[in-house]
């Protein structure tokens, strides 16, 4: 049995940012916040309590091969999910960049290094070659106004 959630990154470009978390039984998630509109779909089901910081909860249900929606979360708010099931949930997030972030969103070919007789073509890849370091996570402190 795992003692901790993991997060795999499967890519990111102009639009969109996308990993795939798997929350063990009983582990709960540190506080953290969504500033983005996302949707989640569920590779295997399970219920997620949501906790705010300010004690409310809310049960989360996913059902194996779901798709979700799920709006930004408000400004200055900060939720932990906890499983408190038997068994993973795991599901793909995927978070959709705001029309800002994309106008400032950076030129992955120019750093990806995969090119080695040229320009690269990275934003037709799903994966790699886009990596986020190890411990890479959503924010989890709250965002200026």
């Amino acid at each position: 049995e795992r003692n901790s959630m993991s997060r795999e990154f499967m890519f990111e470009n102009d639009f969109a940012i996308c990993w795939k978390t798997t929350v063990p039984p009983h582990m709960p998630l540190k506080m953290h916040r969504h500033d983005r509109a996302r949707t989640i779909v569920a590779l295997q089901g399970g219920v997620l309590k949501r906790v705010d910081e300010d004690g409310s909860r809310k049960d989360l249900v996913f059902d194996t091969g779901k798709a979700y929606w799920y709006e930004a979360d408000p400004p200055n708010n900060l939720h932990a999910d906890v499983n408190e099931g038997d068994e993973d949930v795991v599901v793909i997030v995927t978070e959709f960049k705001t029309e800002d972030e994309r106008n400032g969103t950076r030129d992955a070919r120019a750093d990806c290094g995969c090119g080695s007789d040229g320009p690269c073509d990275c934003r037709s890849k799903i994966g790699l070659p886009f990596k986020l370091p190890d411990g890479w996570q959503p924010p989890t402190t709250k965002r200026d106004g």
